[in-house]
């Protein structure tokens, strides 16, 4: 399994839509799905690679600044998650009646063309200069993910969990992409 499965299934794990708060659990839930519409294509970005792990020195907890935060109401410092092979990091939200947690996940040995197929992706037009695609939740999970291709062999990860709301999760995944991508490679 990869780490948009298990992120998925962390991050839901922490969803709540009661008062209270949310605490990590497990990292897999068994569920497989099938995939469905097409297989993204490998074509190259326009920005140049100076190595074969572009994503290396990149922090994810680093890759929202003031403004961007902002954006999406997040007022605390990101926590470091190490998710399956993926660098990662995580912010909460926690408003009246749901959760929001958002997920960054850099992979630097996995491209969107490693995404196995019982994980659900539908294409998206690119995102700046990034191919992307996006990934609901399964049935009875609320994450959303849009997933941007930096090289072949790697990817960026932006996942949500808006509370029981897979659309709002994805409405949010999509804006916190957009706020990531000018941070990558």
């Amino acid at each position: 399994m990869v780490a948009i499965v298990a992120a998925a299934a962390a991050l839901t794990s922490c969803a709540t839509s009661t008062a209270g708060q949310a605490l990590p659990g497990d990292a897999g839930d068994g569920t497989s799905t099938s995939r469905s519409g097409t297989n993204p294509s490998s074509r190259a970005t326009s920005r140049p690679q100076g190595s074969d792990k572009p994503l290396a020195d990149l922090d994810p907890c680093a890759v929202l600044n003031a403004a961007a935060k902002a954006k999406l109401r997040i007022t605390t410092e990101g926590e470091p998650r190490n998710i399956l092979g993926s660098r990662g990091c995580q912010w909460k939200v926690r408003g009246s009646q749901d959760t929001y947690i958002f997920g960054v996940g850099l992979l630097d040995k996995a491209g969107i063309s490693d995404i196995p197929s019982e994980v659900p992706v539908e294409q998206l037009p690119n995102i700046g200069q990034h191919q992307a695609v996006l990934s609901r939740g399964a049935s009875g999970t609320t994450p959303c993910a849009v997933i941007l291709r930096v090289t072949d062999s790697s990817r960026a990860e932006m996942q949500v969990v808006a509370g029981t709301d897979v659309n709002k999760a994805c409405e949010l995944a999509m804006e916190l992409a957009r706020l990531v991508e000018p941070e990558l490679p």
